[in-house]
């Protein structure tokens, strides 16, 4: 048979005994060069008819996806998140080392753009994609957050059956996003980071100041754990990673949705509502506030399984003043945070920005009592490191 040219229907490229063989090969390695695909060809290539849209669905375990109100915020914060280095953003070009894929969805600026609704880019690909979806430019917080989340309601309904690791970054979860999560993740996301927190934004339709705060307390979060309404017996329970940025968890549902995922290993929350005294003296396994059951003597802690344990620019760790921490003896010179001792398995723990911590009696408490190898400070002891100068400016 002669081979496939721009004139061959699209569901003889399918055909086995064609010259493309791609039937032929085991799953394993047509997935194998599937992953090194750009995401626009691979897009492609699961358009050409159905077994191969399967395969491109199975191929997206991993995926970044960032909506933004302009494609400046949307540079600065793949650049934060680490998620694309200068030279990537360039060239949008595959680094040859990450699989996942990066999607920067961009709304658009005018009624004009309508036509063109969102603008998709990808880190595996050296072209910029548009795609007509519909989407008005948000007129209000409220209705960006809306948007926002259908969209990754929409990327989930086709790809969350197969993700392992999903990072979203936007300006909030509502309850549309966070079913979808509860339902089409439940049983394959092992890495989740909700990235919320983007101080760089200081115009469109978000405040300098909304940066600053958890963002609000909301029932979306429920659905995520899998609690009340219709979502009972949804919600995600296998993570190994859970990345939480200016999230508006409580303290009962933070502990809910760590509770329902044992095999936790490494927790990292930044401006996160839900990072107070009482879900840390429960995780440490000294007394439990949520529930009338307390953790039993000599039964390990909810938390004792975690290796990293991040609480960044959170200020309610305490549950008294820092004065009342002052002159303990050794033995008790981790008054406050008692609940690190439970955490047997830590190897980094890390309360950096977080105010109200004195980073002497943080400094004492692991050198006395906890020995985590690793323990970033509220801040350093050692004074403000140097700022370079130019020597042109001298």
């Amino acid at each position: 048979m002669p081979a496939p040219n721009d004139s061959t229907p699209k569901h003889q490229l399918c055909n086995p005994t064609t010259t493309d063989g791609i039937r032929s090969l085991p799953p394993e390695i047509v997935l194998q060069i599937l992953s090194y695909l750009s995401f626009g060809d691979l897009l492609a290539f699961g358009a050409t008819c159905s077994s191969n849209h399967g395969y491109h669905i199975a191929s997206v375990k991993g995926l970044r996806l960032g909506v933004f109100e302009k494609r400046v915020h949307s540079i600065i914060s793949l650049l934060q998140a680490g998620w694309a280095s200068p030279d990537q953003l360039a060239v949008w070009g595959n680094n040859g080392q990450d699989f996942s894929y990066m999607i920067s969805v961009v709304l658009p600026q005018n009624k004009l753009a309508k036509r063109d609704s969102y603008r998709v880019q990808s880190c595996h690909s050296t072209s910029t994609r548009r795609r007509s979806q519909g989407y008005d430019r948000p007129r209000s917080q409220e209705h960006m957050i809306r948007v926002q989340n259908q969209i990754v309601t929409r990327v989930l309904g086709r790809y969350g059956a197969a993700l392992r690791s999903l990072e979203f970054m936007a300006y909030d979860l509502d309850m549309e996003g966070a079913t979808a999560l509860g339902t089409r993740c439940q049983h394959t996301l092992r890495h989740l980071a909700l990235r919320f927190e983007h101080p760089h934004i200081r115009d469109g339709l978000m405040r300098p100041s909304t940066w600053l705060q958890p963002a609000p307390g909301n029932e979306a979060w429920n659905s995520l754990i899998g609690v009340g309404g219709n979502c009972k017996g949804d919600g995600l329970q296998y993570l190994d990673t859970l990345i939480l940025e200016r999230a508006g968890i409580t303290s009962w549902q933070l502990m809910m949705l760590v509770k329902r995922n044992p095999n936790l290993k490494t927790l990292k929350l930044r401006t996160c509502r839900g990072a107070r005294s009482d879900f840390l003296y429960w995780l440490g396994g000294i007394k439990d506030e949520f529930e009338e059951s307390e953790t039993q003597m000599g039964e390990p802690a909810p938390g004792a399984k975690l290796e990293v344990l991040w609480l960044e620019h959170c200020h309610r760790i305490l549950p008294h003043p820092v004065e009342e921490n002052k002159d303990f003896p050794d033995e008790m010179c981790d008054s406050g945070f008692e609940w690190v001792r439970g955490l047997n398995g830590l190897r980094s723990l890390s309360f950096s920005e977080s105010t109200n911590i004195p980073s002497e009696l943080v400094d004492r408490a692991n050198k006395t009592i906890w020995k985590v190898p690793e323990v970033i400070l509220p801040y350093s002891l050692y004074g403000s490191s140097a700022i370079a100068v130019d020597p042109r400016w001298k």
